[in-house]
């Protein structure tokens, strides 16, 4: 349960998600220098990083683990759940480069620079169920890819192999595919940010009850697919903005849209399942920005003034207010 997004302005391109769980899997900000060294679990090889990386990530025996990340280069990417579809080889494949799947955020961010060069190089990559350990379980993902020129991707893997689908409409949920959900847009097509104009029935002049009547019909609820189509409707729409600051407001207000308040949703084992934390990244100044559940206050970290090898930072997941008097 997860929706991600991405636009340019004038102030830059931004990408981001909702990171909606049930649980904590120990997320912190974290960087990740160039010729940071980890060891593949697939090949048992020491990896170096050949870009420099800023995401949300937890570390697992020594091996970072990212939900989202941009690189120094400007292409971010995210994974998101894919549960009814995603399928993953059992064992590595001769001729391509093997990847698990919490390490295909790693590897896209380390060698690419665009989207271009990501398409072009899918063909090389299979996707192997080994897990990082025995006590992790296999996440079972899909992939939006965004770049600073606004261009963005989703990369799914399902029985039928690897698909990769351009993004006209900047957004991602979870299953069922992306295809899907592009289909499923049409049904929406009426929906408008305009009221409609008043219509003569009965012999009565109707004008709707309030303000907003154009929005009739657009889907209110946590699903995955009523999540995409509001967030997709909110992009389409989004006004002329005057700032770099009232973009990155107006990043986390849609976000906050398909946002899940605990006890919205309730999973199996009477679990809530909720927005841990909403990410908004500028790719062309490598600043990440993020807000937890308990702080709604926007903290960011600018990627380009940390020369660790790895670093994690703060989550702030306690709640800070404004006190004016």
């Amino acid at each position: 349960m997860c929706t991600a997004l991405g636009f340019k302005t004038d102030f830059g391109c931004f990408f981001g998600r909702n990171m909606d769980l049930s649980y904590s899997f120990n997320q912190s900000p974290i960087f990740l220098n160039k010729g940071f060294h980890y060891l593949d679990p697939v090949t048992n090889k020491t990896v170096a990083l050949n870009r420099s990386i800023i995401g949300m990530g937890t570390v697992i025996d020594n091996h970072p683990a990212l939900a989202e990340g941009m690189n120094c280069d400007r292409l971010g990417c995210a994974g998101l759940n894919f549960s009814r579809y995603a399928y993953y080889e059992k064992n590595t494949v001769d001729g391509k480069i093997n990847l698990a799947p919490y390490d295909f955020i790693l590897y896209i961010l380390s060698n690419f620079s665009s989207v271009t060069e990501v398409k072009e190089n899918l063909p090389s990559i299979e996707l192997v169920s080994i897990p990082i350990n025995k006590d992790t379980p296999i996440a079972t993902l899909h992939w939006m890819v965004c770049d600073r020129t606004g261009a963005s991707i989703v990369v799914e893997r399902a029985k039928s192999g690897i698909t990769c689908y351009d993004n006209p409409v900047g957004v991602m949920t979870n299953d069922p595919t992306f295809d899907w959900h592009l289909t499923n847009l049409n049904e929406y097509i009426k929906i408008s940010p305009f009221d409609c104009n008043p219509t003569a029935w009965s012999n009565h002049q109707l004008k709707g009850l309030g303000v907003g009547n154009g929005t009739l019909g657009l889907p209110g609820d946590f699903e995955s697919v009523s999540r995409f189509v509001r967030a997709a409707f909110l992009c389409a729409n989004l006004p002329q903005l005057d700032s770099e600051n009232e973009t990155i407001s107006s990043f986390f207000h849609i976000l906050d849209n398909v946002a899940m308040p605990k006890g919205s949703v309730i999973v199996e084992g009477n679990r809530a399942s909720y927005t841990l934390y909403s990410s908004c990244m500028n790719l062309d100044k490598g600043i990440y920005y993020f807000r937890t559940y308990q702080n709604s206050r926007i903290s960011a970290i600018n990627m380009n003034n940390v020369t660790a090898d790895m670093k994690l930072f703060d989550y702030c997941d306690g709640q800070d207010i404004n006190y004016l008097n």
